[in-house]
């Protein structure tokens, strides 16, 4: 797309912020230009209350679970709070298809992407080859129940829409999980 010539001036702090973001997006243009995408985005609606949820994520090491998972877990009911998390319906909207259409790998991206916005895991990997795909989750809790409590969510899920095409091998500890799926022949 052809550029078009801007000519303006600039505050003493307006031009610090460039300054400061020079460095990770190249020079001053491609600087405006992000800012302004950001200015432009269609979710530009963040509130407060918004950027508060992201700061205790981030900053005081909370994560999120669905209200209903939540109501579960408080009341010590570990299985409902897995069997009737919103993960499945979480994984449907992200992909905006049915689970029926959703490949494991799809599946595992996905869980993968939402555990890290969400502060569920510290570390996910997922690495695929010749007929297998493994998930390798890691975390910092250093209990083995929170562990089980991760693996069973992608171990209901798997039970419902992928035993059928794959085998599973599963390593729990302390730390984390490992979940080795293989296709079956």
């Amino acid at each position: 797309m052809p550029k078009r010539r801007l000519q303006t001036t600039l505050s003493e702090e307006a031009f610090r912020i460039i300054e400061k973001f020079k460095p990770d997006y190249g020079g001053i243009n491609e600087v405006i230009e992000a800012a302004l995408k950001l200015l432009n985005r269609e979710d530009r609606n963040l509130s407060e209350d918004d950027i508060l949820l992201i700061r205790l994520i981030r900053d005081l090491d909370f994560t999120g679970c669905g209200r209903s998972q939540y109501m579960h877990l408080i009341c010590g009911d570990i299985e409902k709070a897995v069997k009737e998390s919103m993960m499945e319906t979480a994984v449907e909207w992200f992909l905006k298809k049915p689970f029926a259409e959703i490949e494991l790998e799809e599946f595992l991206e996905t869980v993968k992407r939402g555990w890290k916005v969400l502060n569920r895991v510290d570390y996910v990997e997922i690495t695929k080859g010749d007929g297998w795909i493994q998930i390798f989750c890691e975390h910092t809790m250093r209990r083995r129940e929170v562990s089980e409590f991760l693996a069973m969510h992608i171990l209901n899920i798997y039970e419902k829409y992928y035993k059928g095409e794959w085998d599973v091998v599963k390593s729990i500890s302390t730390n984390g999980f490992t979940l080795k799926f293989y296709r079956r022949v």
